[in-house]
């Protein structure tokens, strides 16, 4: 996910607008098919109209789990060109921040640490995978969510759903203060659970946070990662993770 808003910071919100964006490069190769998801769902918050990565083995053994028909693998040719091409260094990638309104509104958490949240969002279809909840979950063991700070969990899938259940971490949940939900959109798009009132902050792992999106025009959105949720829920404030033990 900090990747994924390091990019559409740098880009901007109309940078790619109508285009196809392809996500290539060693970090890539080495991210789980539900990591990659991350990045492809962003790409449209650049106006891409897709976001890709070039399928592997990996994609290859997740496909094959799930439909009983022939796979092809489409790649690149070897003599394809790109209209453009940007080179990132997340050696020392600092954990990304989205502010109030904008997703393109990126900034280091370091530049936002301090901001009291009334609640934290875990979920959606961009965070709401297997692999998001296992890292919220190593945080929050054996804490408790701020007094201060209500937060929310949303498997993105019942698939998601039962396996959280089946590893234990929906119960660490349940135990640090969380509200777990059923799968699906939940307090993203401000229709179910976690609508927000005037003046409230959230700090979400949701795809968009334009003003009213989550509930009152007067609240505040701001997104990160899985990680910097859970330590943020923690502290009752935006957080940077590597600062929790």
């Amino acid at each position: 996910k900090d990747l994924a808003l390091k990019i559409v910071g740098e880009i901007g919100s109309d940078g790619a607008t109508y285009k196809a964006v392809e996500y290539s490069g060693t970090p890539i190769k080495k991210m789980s098919v539900g990591e990659r998801m991350t990045l492809s769902n962003l790409a449209v918050e650049m106006g891409a109209k897709t976001g890709i990565i070039e399928p592997d083995k990996k994609v290859k053994k997740y496909l094959k789990n799930r439909t009983n028909k022939k796979l092809e693998l489409v790649a690149n040719d070897d003599d394809a060109e790109f209209e453009n091409v940007l080179d990132f260094d997340i050696g020392d990638l600092e954990p990304q921040i989205a502010c109030p309104h904008q997703v393109d509104n990126v900034v280091p958490v370091s530049e936002v640490e301090g901001v009291k949240v009334d609640q934290v969002f875990l979920g959606t279809c961009t965070n709401g995978r297997f692999e998001d909840l296992e890292a919220a979950a190593r945080i929050l063991k054996g804490k408790k969510v701020n007094s201060s700070t209500r937060m929310l969990v949303t498997p993105a899938s019942r698939e998601v759903y039962m396996k959280a259940i089946d590893k234990g971490l929906i119960k660490i949940f349940l135990e640090s203060g969380c509200t777990v939900s059923s799968p699906g959109c939940s307090a993203c798009a401000g229709s179910n659970i976690g609508i927000l009132a005037p003046g409230e902050t959230c700090l979400s792992t949701a795809n968009r946070n334009f003003k009213g999106r989550m509930g009152s025009e007067e609240a505040e959105i701001y997104l990160g990662s899985a990680v910097t949720i859970a330590a943020s829920a923690i502290k009752g404030e935006i957080t940077d993770p590597r600062e929790v033990d």
